[in-house]
């Protein structure tokens, strides 16, 4: 597979102009240019991502790059297609939508920025019972792991909290993490040079390399 070299100026434009022409005529007319400067872009950014991540830090994950097309049956939304594009890296026995059950990374381009991270973005209520009970048995361990990453400064906690979770008696910081319904850690930037570089994909993976105790701590947690 080609070696990923940095999206083009043309990737944005393309991202924009979707999005003030989303239309399957339009889409039709544009089909050649869509996978010149968005499919395949994204497909050798995974690759690449994949390969490093793996020769860094030592796991086996499997990626899953967002479809064009947007499910509009149970939608009011009615826009045919996505004006962003995202890749998700995920275990490897995560079969179909499964990753979002479970901790992932991600990579996401909009027209505007890009933002990344990693999380448990529909977490089930089983998963967070048996996260929450991890934390109560040693939430100092937990404390510590979060902490490290806070110190950093890049990424910023995001999620739904639960209204009527009781974190009394846990430590101050783990409190926000306790109490969420889903969660997980982003950093979120406008369009900057890195995007247009080769050098995006080792950009992603040492700030992925900061999150990795937090992954393997969430990963070991078997409710689903």
């Amino acid at each position: 597979m080609k070696k990923f070299t940095g999206f083009l100026p043309e990737t944005i434009d393309f991202l924009w102009e979707l999005r003030m022409n989303n239309t399957k005529e339009w889409m039709d007319q544009n089909r050649e240019r869509y996978k010149a400067v968005l499919k395949e872009p994204f497909d050798w950014l995974a690759a690449e991502i994949g390969e490093q991540f793996g020769e860094s830090t030592g796991e086996k994950m499997d990626w899953a790059i967002s479809r064009i097309n947007r499910d509009i049956r149970f939608s009011k939304d009615k826009s045919p297609y996505r004006a962003c594009r995202w890749v998700v890296f995920k275990e490897p026995f995560s079969v179909g939508t499964k990753w979002k059950l479970r901790p992932a990374f991600y990579f996401e381009l909009s027209p505007e920025g890009y933002n990344h991270g990693m999380g448990v973005y529909e977490a089930t209520p089983t998963y967070l019972n048996a996260y929450r009970e991890r934390i109560q048995k040693k939430p100092d361990i937990f404390a510590h792991i979060i902490q490290e990453i806070e110190k950093k400064g890049v990424f910023t906690l995001m999620g739904e909290d639960y209204k009527k979770v009781d974190a009394s008696g846990l430590p101050e910081e783990v409190c926000p993490w306790y109490i969420k319904k889903n969660f997980y850690l982003a950093e979120t930037k406008k369009l900057e040079d890195i995007i247009f570089s080769p050098k995006l994909p080792q950009m992603l993976v040492e700030g992925w390399e900061n999150l990795m105790p937090l992954y393997r701590y969430l990963k070991e947690i078997k409710g689903e």
